[in-house]
């Protein structure tokens, strides 16, 4: 689209074409910008004209985005956030007047530590920013995400981490066996034999995949049994109460898991390499005072040691 054809266009309206695809809601969309639901419709009407598509239709009474509304979105995020960062730069960012939300891409077991200390953390700090999280299928980094602006930053073992993005290493972890009290393995030290002795949980998307604890076993002639795959791994602390299962995760979760369930945290009888984690975000956010802000606050709860 030329100058001139943009001149025509009212850019708020990709603010109203992104929040209608983040609400599937009028009503719901209205309420977010301080206006009516009337007004919204209107907006729509003007960007079904712009766009050339009905871009949303509606079906038990949700709004349900057109497959063109699908294929701009992406071109839309980026172009908002783009403008949202020029007029950041060189500026300030006030995080308790700020209302802004910030999404992160990160496995549940970092989820599971981190959301209730950004929560806890923005309720004294800035009580209007939220966060979203999105689950990160794999261990690759979600470069088409922090590229669309999907995702501001993505939480995990990275290595190999391309020149437009930026990183920042958090800490290194090791892994532990987490078991029930009292159970029968708590007894004596985990050698690998006793290890292989135990059963296992684990999350079906691990069903027929090593992790590094596998990998390790195999190279010595020793293979570990799973006799249970659960959807998610918040099922997992329920379970090893209720059961002799076992489960291997990093030392940092396990601690914090321990401190509200009945369960034991056991050394491994034998040395696997640790692994880093680390921050990765799109190069374009470096200077930008909101984004800044919000991976200094990631970066220090994510430091924290697991204790109280």
């Amino acid at each position: 689209m030329e100058l001139d054809a943009l001149r025509k266009v009212n850019l708020n309206l990709l603010t109203v074409f992104e929040l209608l695809m983040e609400t599937r809601s009028a009503t719901e969309t209205a309420a977010r910008l301080h206006t009516t639901q009337p007004g919204i419709s209107r907006k729509l009407a003007e960007l079904r004209r712009v766009f050339a598509d009905p871009l949303f239709v509606l079906v038990r009474r949700q709004l349900v985005p057109t497959p063109r509304a699908l294929e701009i979105r992406p071109t839309v995020r980026e172009a908002l956030a783009a403008i949202g960062g020029i007029m950041e730069t060189g500026g300030s960012f006030d995080p308790q007047q700020s209302a802004r939300t910030f999404r992160i891409a990160a496995r549940h077991t970092i989820e599971w530590m981190l959301a209730p200390r950004l929560r806890s953390y923005c309720d004294k700090h800035a009580p209007n920013v939220r966060f979203a999280f999105v689950n990160m299928q794999g261990v690759a980094l979600p470069e088409k995400q922090l590229e669309d602006h999907s995702i501001d930053i993505a939480l995990g073992r990275f290595e190999d981490i391309g020149s437009r993005f930026q990183s920042l290493g958090l800490f290194d972890d090791d892994r532990v066996c987490l078991v029930r009290h009292g159970h029968p393995a708590a007894r004596a030290k985990l050698t690998p034999a006793r290890f292989c002795e135990l059963r296992f949980v684990t999350t079906t998307d691990m069903f027929g995949k090593d992790n590094e604890v596998d990998a390790w076993l195999r190279t010595h002639g020793r293979h570990r049994r799973f006799d249970l795959y659960v959807s998610s791994m918040s099922h997992v602390p329920l379970i090893l109460l209720q059961t002799d299962l076992a489960v291997t995760m990093p030392r940092k979760l396990a601690t914090y898991i321990a401190r509200f369930h009945r369960l034991h945290v056991l050394e491994l009888g034998f040395k696997l390499p640790k692994s880093h984690y680390n921050m990765v975000w799109h190069a374009r956010w470096d200077e930008v005072p909101s984004h800044r802000w919000m991976r200094g606050v990631v970066a220090e709860l994510m430091t924290q040691d697991a204790s109280p």
